[in-house]
C-alpha cells in the first residue's frame, strides 16, 4: 500500500456527480475513481477536513463513502476532483475550462493500446476478460509519466467512450470486445480478434474511414463473416456505412444484403445475394439465404393446403432469422426450453411476425397465399376442449364459449396424444379448405383452465402465456409451496 500511495502522490481524478449520487452520499468508483477505490479498500484513506473515505461493495459495484455531509458542497452536474496529497484525499469542485490537451491524448492512447493488448491476451487464453482494468492503466501512466494526472482531466468514462472505447465492470476494451466471453468460446484466437476488430470498425465508422481491413478480416474467415452478418441483420447498417462498403467484395455485399433483410426489404436482399453468389458461389451464408428466398416461390400447380403447410414452415424459418430470433428466446427464458416449438408459434402471431413476413416477402407470394396469411393474422389463440377422438380425427370446442362451434380436425399426430376432456392451447388455422393445426399445441391442466382463459383476453400477452407454463401447479388443497412439475401436463408436440 505504501508503494501505491507513493506512486499516486499528487494525482487527481475527476467524476461528474449526479443528483442521485449526491442524495445517496456516495461516488461510484467502477471507472473514473477506480484507483481511489483500490486505495480506500479496507481501512480507507483519510479525508482532508476529517473522517475517512472507504470503498464499499454493498450495492455490488464499488462506491466511495465518506463521513456525513462529505459531499454537501457539491451540486448536481458539477465535476468532483479527488486529489491525493500527503496520504490524504482532498475533495473539491473543479471547472474543466483549461484542460492540458496533450495529457488527455496521452491517456486515450495508453488506454487504446492496452485495450488491444488485453483483447489479444484474452483471445490467446492468457486473460479472463477482453478488457484491461482501469486502475492498472492509470498506475502505468503514473509510472511512465507522473505528471499525467497532475491537473484535472475530464472524467475517464466520457473521455474514453468519446475515443471509441468501452467500459465494463471497471475494465476498458475496444468497441465490439466480446464481453460475453462464452459467446466466443468456440472460436479460434485469431477469429476472436477478427470478430472484435470488425465490430469495432462497423460500430465506430466515421465518414472517410478505411474499411479495407475489416473487409479483409471478413473475407478470411467465414465463421466471423457469418456472425457479423447475423449481427448486422439484427442491427442494420446506417446509410453512410452501406455506401462506404465496397460492392466489389462479396463479404461486404453480404452485409449490405443482411442489412436490407433486417429492415424488411427481402426482395432487395435477394438481388444482392445473387450478386454475392456470382462473385463467390460457395459462400455458405449466402447459399442459405438464396435457398430461403427461392422457397418463397411456391409451385403454382400445388393445391393450397399443400402450399399452406409450406408457408407455415417458411414463417417459422423467418421467425428464426437473427432479426427476430430474440422474440422466441425471450419467451423461452420465461418458460421452459422443451416448449420451444409451441413458443415459436406464439411469437409468430402475437408479435405479428406474420405481418412482417407479408411486408417483406409478399412480392413472391400468390394472391391466395397472401389472403390465407391475412386470415391467419386474424385468427386468435384459443383454449380448446377435446370432445372426441376417433381414428385420425379429433373433435374440439372452444373452452371459453359454452355451446360454441365444434371443430373436427384430421391430423396424423393429435389423436394419438389427446384424450376427451383434455385442454389444448393452440391456434386452429385454415389451410384453404378447412381447419388445421400447424403449430405445436400446449396441453393445459384442466384445473388451470380458468387461469389460462383469463390470459387470452384481447390482446394476448405472449410473455404472460409463456410464464404460465413455468409456474408449477398447486397440489389439491395445498396452501404452501406449489407442487407438480409444470402447468402443461406436457407439450402436445408435433
Amino acid at each position: 500500500m505504501s508503494d501505491l500511495l507513493t506512486l499516486s502522490e499528487g494525482a487527481v481524478l475527476t467524476h461528474l456527480a449526479t443528483r442521485a449520487e449526491l442524495a445517496s452520499g456516495v461516488l461510484p468508483a467502477s471507472d473514473d475513481l477506480r484507483l481511489w477505490a483500490r486505495l480506500a479498500d479496507g481501512e480507507g484513506v483519510p479525508l482532508a477536513g476529517g473522517g475517512r473515505i472507504r470503498t464499499s461493495l454493498d450495492t455490488g459495484e464499488p462506491v466511495l463513502t465518506g463521513p456525513d455531509g462529505w459531499l454537501d458542497g457539491v451540486e448536481p452536474e458539477q465535476v468532483v476532483a479527488l486529489r491525493l496529497r500527503g496520504g490524504t484525499l482532498e475533495l473539491s469542485v473543479t471547472e474543466l475550462d483549461d484542460v492540458p490537451a496533450e495529457r488527455a491524448v496521452r491517456v486515450v492512447q495508453e488506454f487504446g493500446e492496452q485495450a488491444l493488448d488485453a483483447l489479444r491476451a484474452f483471445a490467446e487464453g492468457l486473460e479472463p476478460s477482453p478488457g484491461v482494468p482501469v486502475d492498472v492503466v492509470v498506475l502505468e501512466l503514473l509510472m511512465k509519466a507522473p505528471e499525467t494526472f497532475a491537473d484535472p482531466l475530464p472524467p475517464l468514462s466520457p473521455l474514453l467512450r468519446n475515443a471509441s472505447l468501452e467500459l465494463r465492470d471497471g475494465r476498458v476494451g475496444i468497441v465490439g470486445a466480446p464481453w460475453d466471453t462464452a459467446s466466443v468460446a468456440d472460436l479460434a484466437p485469431l477469429d476472436i480478434i477478427r470478430l472484435a476488430l470488425v465490430r469495432s470498425a462497423l460500430r465506430t465508422y466515421g465518414e472517410g474511414a478505411d474499411l479495407s481491413k475489416a473487409v479483409t478480416y471478413l473475407s478470411r474467415s467465414e465463421v466471423v463473416l457469418a456472425r457479423i452478418a447475423d449481427e448486422v441483420e439484427r442491427e442494420p447498417l446506417g446509410p453512410a456505412l452501406v455506401e462506404a462498403l465496397p460492392r466489389t467484395e462479396p463479404a461486404a455485399l453480404l452485409l449490405i444484403a443482411r442489412s436490407a433483410e433486417g429492415e424488411g426489404r427481402s426482395f432487395e436482399a435477394s438481388g444482392l445475394i445473387s450478386e454475392v453468389l456470382s462473385l463467390s458461389p460457395g459462400m455458405a451464408p449466402a447459399v442459405r439465404d438464396a435457398a430461403e428466398y427461392a422457397a418463397c416461390r411456391t409451385d403454382p400447380g400445388a393445391p393450397l393446403p399443400e402450399r399452406a403447410a409450406h408457408l407455415f414452415r417458411q414463417l417459422l424459418t423467418y421467425a428464426y432469422r437473427p432479426a427476430r430470433h430474440r422474440l422466441i428466446e425471450d419467451l423461452i427464458a420465461l418458460s421452459v426450453r422443451v416448449a420451444e416449438p409451441a413458443l415459436a408459434d406464439l411469437a409468430l402471431f402475437e408479435n405479428d411476425v406474420v405481418g412482417e413476413f407479408l411486408d417483406a416477402r409478399a412480392e413472391w407470394l400468390r394472391d391466395d397465399e397472401v389472403a390465407l396469411l391475412e386470415s391467419w393474422r386474424r385468427t386468435p389463440l384459443r383454449l380448446w376442449k377435446v370432445l372426441d377422438v376417433s381414428g385420425d380425427e379429433i373433435t374440439v370446442a372452444d373452452a371459453g364459449d359454452e355451446g360454441g362451434e365444434r371443430v373436427t380436425l384430421a391430423d396424423e399426430l393429435l389423436p394419438g396424444q389427446a384424450l376427451p376432456g383434455d385442454l389444448m392451447l393452440t391456434r386452429v388455422l385454415s389451410d384453404g379448405t378447412g381447419p388445421h393445426v400447424f403449430g405445436h399445441p400446449f396441453k393445459v391442466d384442466p384445473e388451470r383452465g380458468e387461469e389460462m382463459l383469463a390470459l387470452l383476453a384481447d390482446p394476448v400477452d405472449p410473455y404472460a402465456v409463456a410464464a404460465f407454463f413455468r409456474r408449477p401447479r398447486r397440489a389439491p388443497g395445498a396452501t404452501g409451496a406449489p407442487g407438480g412439475v409444470d402447468g402443461t401436463g406436457g407439450d402436445a408436440g408435433r
